[in-house]
């Protein structure tokens, strides 16, 4: 390819990335909201469906079709004139024209009340004609079958009388004869209505979806990253799927899973190259957070400092999550059953040698904040006295939109590296996480977009994320351990 064409197809990879973002969009916005389709749909046609039940009214439809011939001369035999009628498909076909307009006249009208001994017509009459012939189909509608029979009738043998004022003589020949009508002709008008009105209310709710879509203001690609939050990206970490196995897998996305595509390790290298390139040389501790649960940061943390602790770093991974910790599920770490080699009333450090980095677990909240020891002094106090024997120390956090901790931790950090799960939290709430963020007088080196999008659909595996009575769940956060295996592993152990 030569170096036009690939210029050339930047756009149009561009375009299709921005088509396969809204498809998925639009399918999250089905998935959500698929409810309130259904919800107008019935009410629209429920309203249909019962208003035109009680207020439905039968109405008996009966017809019958003619050829008309018109009069060409007459002639008088015994003193009886006798008239000859011939067929011309221009001619008559012009008189069967003005049929429709006879079926109206006053003069027909009357000559069927007189002939039927009543004041008023009981049924309605129209007439339509086949083009370029002299066929006419009469048809008669109104609510009592007999009566609108009976009109039709009383239509067919006085119409030729009340057509000689407006076209001369004509005859009528029966093809098909008028009968009485057993049931109503508009007998499914009223579900044919609510149908409609279902489809309507349906549409509605897939507009609205539409809406949703389109003015739902997310971050969904790294240009957004730049432009919508005015910071700097330091990757984008793929979403990562399992396929079903027969056989239990593992299915932690982490480097050291063979499982793991290549994309995402080499996502991760970048990343790593980046963050390192983006740190000032006393920028040590780093804090990684995000807006909102399930967002993926323990995923993006723990990948990073595997990452770093492969290039020969020596790296602390610290999970300050008290509330819900998440590293040690991830790394499939018994945190009963690890010994620790530095402890103290906060905190306990152990060497991870499978994965060659050092782990810090904070205490439980209950441990911490109920001795009034988890705020910022101290926390600075724990990161200071470990400050000399590491490269790097990542600080998993709680997410900052969400618990009042992160602050505490960025007040004792160097710099933040700040999670954003691909089109999922809104703008806005990004936005307000990284003021509270920098408020804190900590600098953020940018922002990892995770779950990056790979096909029309996204796949991965939903993450639960818990805090008291909220709980949301994050898609594309890419790991299939949480807190869910660390409540459980716990309760076990009680159990036991």
């Amino acid at each position: 390819m030569s170096q036009n064409e690939s210029k050339n197809s930047i756009p149009e990879m561009i375009d299709d990335f921005k088509i396969k973002i809204y498809l998925s969009d639009f399918l999250k916005g089905i998935k959500k909201f698929w409810w309130l389709c259904v919800a107008l749909a019935v009410i629209a046609g429920g309203f249909k469906l019962t208003v035109g039940y009680f207020n439905f009214v039968p109405v008996y439809t009966t017809s019958a079709t003619f050829t008309v011939s018109t009069q060409s001369s007459s002639q008088t035999i015994g003193g009886v004139s006798v008239y000859s009628f011939f067929y011309d498909s221009s001619t008559a076909s012009q008189i069967a024209k003005t049929f429709p307009y006879i079926m109206s006249s006053n003069i027909l009208q009357d000559a069927i009340c007189e002939d039927l001994g009543i004041s008023a017509m009981p049924a309605s009459l129209s007439a339509s004609c086949v083009s370029d012939s002299n066929m006419i189909t009469i048809t008669a509608r109104g609510v009592d079958p007999k009566k609108t029979y009976d009109v039709l009738v009383s239509a067919i043998k006085n119409l030729p009388e009340a057509a000689k004022f407006v076209v001369g003589n004509i005859r009528l020949t029966a093809i098909s004869d008028p009968f009485i009508p057993a049931n109503p002709s508009n007998s499914s008008a009223y579900v044919k209505e609510a149908i409609k009105w279902a489809i309507i209310g349906f549409g509605i709710g897939a507009a609205w979806i539409i809406f949703y879509v389109f003015l739902r203001s997310t971050v969904k690609t790294k240009k957004d990253i730049k432009t919508q939050l005015n910071m700097e990206s330091v990757g984008t970490v793929p979403q990562v799927s399992f396929k079903k196995q027969t056989k239990q897998i593992n299915q932690s996305v982490l480097l050291t899973n063979p499982k793991i595509g290549s994309g995402f390790l080499e996502s991760v290298r970048v990343m790593r190259n980046t963050f390192v390139n983006s740190l000032k040389p006393n920028e040590k501790v780093i804090m990684v957070t995000s807006t909102a649960p399930g967002e993926g940061k323990t995923t993006v943390i723990t990948n990073l400092a595997l990452s770093l602790a492969d290039c020969g770093k020596n790296v602390l991974l610290v999970d300050a999550d008290i509330h819900n910790p998440s590293v040690a599920p991830l790394l499939g770490i018994d945190t009963e059953q690890t010994e620790y080699y530095e402890k103290s009333e906060d905190y306990a450090i152990t060497r991870l040698d499978e994965f060659k980095i050092s782990f810090m677990a904070f205490k439980s909240i209950e441990e911490a904040h109920g001795k009034g020891r988890m705020n910022a002094e101290r926390i600075k106090d724990i990161f200071d006295s470990v400050r000399d024997k590491y490269d790097y120390i990542l600080v998993d956090t709680p997410p900052c939109g969400l618990i009042s901790d992160s602050m505490f931790i960025a007040q004792a950090s160097d710099a933040a590296l700040y999670v954003i799960l691909q089109d999922t939290v809104r703008v806005t709430k990004i936005r307000s996480g990284l003021d509270n963020i920098m408020s804190a007088n900590v600098r953020v080196i940018g922002c990892v977009l995770n779950g990056a999008l790979s096909g029309i659909t996204g796949y991965g595996y939903n993450y639960g994320y818990g805090y008291g009575g909220y709980r949301s769940y994050g898609k594309y956060s890419g790991y299939g351990y949480g807190y869910g295996y660390g409540r459980k592993h716990r309760q076990k152990k009680e159990n036991d």
